[in-house]
């Protein structure tokens, strides 16, 4: 459908007009221009990098902290006294490394059930649980160092980021933690006592706007910033745009880094030190600037609107025109030779070109179609034909073998059996290859399919496997060929089963955007890396010789069907043991409700849950 309302309008998409007048009014400001930015550039610069520098600094001198305490605790895990939590000396020895720290607040090691068992505080008159917090469960977790995030110590009630070292067994399992608080007190003295220029703040705090350092004596240790200034240090990290300007003063935020929930140094500094009387003579000469360019900015915008936007206007809907198939139109309408004319007159022809292409391009379509069916028919009317001298072949071998009688040595006995079973092999060959060549032509119409409900009538028709089916979502597609789908993938898995364990089949499906990912995971013998692309061909077996059932088409016939419905399919490289063969479908909700009595429950032919290793 084409739209006939103005596309090319001053203002909305015409942004470039406003350059236009700028560069229109460059010869008379521009002198103006450079000495004031220049001023304002070179003042400002200079105050963000002594900022930045400063901040830098104290963001550096903690993170430092940080990795000493680390370091600290990683050689406390070693202690025997400490590596087994509950040793009688493990008090003694905290409260001695306590006493050579003293930016820390207390040592305390935790058992595996995440309660203190000694503190260099002194004896607890009770367990105390601590397992829920942040830097214990990360510290389990990963095997590596845990930090709390900066918050307020209990036995100080001064800033605190307390770290987690894991204590290991002898068969290197993780048995609890060795714990220390890093206090920021050193910060506070270090920023109370520093001389800093002019009248700089700093301040330290983390996301949560916890005062962990400031110089401003009003801005204590342990107070909470005000939600605006807050909220700028917050945004301004986001932004990874490390100063501001305001009315008042100059912000430098620099994030300090390896602090989990983050912490931010903030450095100021009152803007009226930095730009002076610049910032007066600059509203002033800003002012006529803007009045002269309102002016300008009128009179151009009239101009471009009549002479290009309107015609704009019409190139873009008669392009739509021609994009939609509607080649009737023209282009040209001026003919004044201008450039424009002249785009339009290229369009004309463009127009005409692809008349003739889309006709062509229709037809050579239809060839194809037909094609495709005239293949598809003869492949069937081939394998369905082929069968009848296989029938004759098997059956005569077998009236041979029946008049001969006694008369057959074991060897000639041998070799009809191997010609009836050969007849009857490539007689189910062309059956699937039948099949399979009809499968472009089966019906296109898609339904809601629940593949839980396919996965189940599959494991009833394989018993003596336990198939397990987890979160299988329902999803539209051609019902006969995803039950042919799923049903070729488990008879595969059980086909190629391990004989020195039970057969077992795991199918889920998960997520990805717009597909559900299917995952067909068995744990039979597997195929080797340089055939999982191979197995997918036509006839084209794992064993040959190995005397396992199949025709060798299944998983060429599973890869077609989910290549008809958007999909792909191949082996997983990460599967360990056995076989994992993947698929997707697209993640697009069906249009009409499935049936009711259509939805079974995989659940009630799974006997067994899992793939065993």
């Amino acid at each position: 459908m084409v739209h006939h309302g103005r596309r090319f309008r001053f203002g909305l998409e015409r942004r470039w007009l406003l350059a236009l007048v700028v560069a229109l009014l460059a010869p008379l400001a521009a002198f103006e221009m450079l000495h004031v930015d220049e001023q304002r550039s070179h003042m400002l610069a200079s105050e963000r990098d002594s900022l930045d520098r400063t901040a830098s600094a104290i963001s550096r001198q903690i993170a430092v902290e940080l990795h000493r305490a680390g370091e600290l605790l990683a050689s406390l895990s070693a202690v025997p006294q400490l590596a087994v939590p509950g040793h009688p000396d493990c008090p003694a020895v905290l409260a001695g490394i306590a006493a050579g720290q003293r930016r820390y607040t207390n040592f305390s090691v935790v058992d595996a059930g995440g309660y203190i068992v000694c503190s260099s505080s002194g004896p607890l008159a009770a367990p105390v649980f601590v397992g829920n917090q942040r830097n214990i469960g990360e510290a389990f977790e990963t095997g590596g160092l845990g930090m709390s995030g900066f918050k307020l110590g209990p036995l100080t009630g001064r800033p605190v980021i307390v770290l987690s070292q894991p204590l290991r067994d002898g068969d290197g399992r993780i048995i609890g933690t060795v714990n220390g608080g890093l206090s920021l007190d050193w910060l506070q003295d270090m920023l109370l006592t520093a001389r800093l220029p002019r009248r700089e703040s700093i301040v330290v705090f983390n996301h949560d706007g916890l005062v962990l350092a400031a110089s401003d004596p009003a801005a204590t240790p342990g107070s909470v910033l005000p939600a605006v200034a807050l909220e700028a240090g917050r945004a301004a990290v986001r932004r990874d745009q490390p100063a501001e300007t305001d009315a008042s003063r100059l912000v430098v935020h620099v994030r300090v880094p390896g602090v989990p929930g983050g912490a931010i140094v903030s450095a100021s500094l009152p803007a009226d030190e930095v730009l002076g009387a610049i910032n007066r003579h600059a509203q002033v000469w800003a002012l006529g600037f803007a009045g002269l360019a309102v002016l300008l900015f009128v009179l151009v915008s009239l101009a471009v609107d009549r002479l290009l936007l309107r015609r704009l206007d019409h190139l873009s809907q008669t392009a739509r025109r021609f994009a939609e198939g509607d080649y009737s139109g023209e282009a040209d309408r001026w003919a004044d030779g201008s450039g424009l004319s002249s785009l339009a007159r290229d369009l004309d022809a463009m127009a005409h070109e692809l008349e003739g292409r889309e006709q062509h391009l229709r037809q050579t379509l239809e060839d194809m179609a037909k094609a495709r069916a005239e293949t598809a028919r003869f492949a069937y009317i081939a394998a369905h034909d082929l069968q009848e001298p296989l029938r004759a072949i098997g059956g005569f071998t077998q009236l041979l073998g029946r008049r001969l009688g006694a008369d057959l040595d074991d060897q000639s006995r041998h070799y009809m059996q191997r010609i009836t079973s050969a007849a009857e092999r490539m007689r189910s060959m062309f059956k699937e290859l039948m099949v399979y060549a009809v499968l472009d032509a089966s019906d296109r119409m898609l339904t809601p399919v629940d593949l839980g409900a396919l996965v189940a009538d599959a494991a009833r028709r394989h018993p003596g496997s336990h198939v397990h089916a987890q979160s299988l979502p329902v999803v539209a597609g051609n019902p006969r060929q995803l039950a042919a789908l799923v049903d070729h993938l488990i008879d595969n898995a059980v086909t190629y089963a391990d004989p020195a364990r039970p057969s077992r089949v795991a199918v889920a499906a998960h997520r990805r955007r717009d597909v559900w990912e299917v995952s067909v995971r068995d744990n039979g013998i597997g195929i080797p890396e340089s055939m999982r692309e191979s197995v997918f061909h036509l006839f084209k077996k794992l064993d040959p010789d190995s005397g396992r059932g199949g025709t060798g088409i299944g998983l060429s016939m599973a890869r077609r069907i989910a290549e008809l419905h958007g999909g792909r399919m191949w082996i997983s490289a990460s599967t360990g043991v056995g076989c994992d063969v993947r698929f997707t479908l697209s993640a697009v909700e069906p249009s009409e409700p499935i049936p009711p009595d259509t939805v079974q429950s995989a659940d009630a032919a799974t006997p067994a849950a899992g793939v065993a290793a």
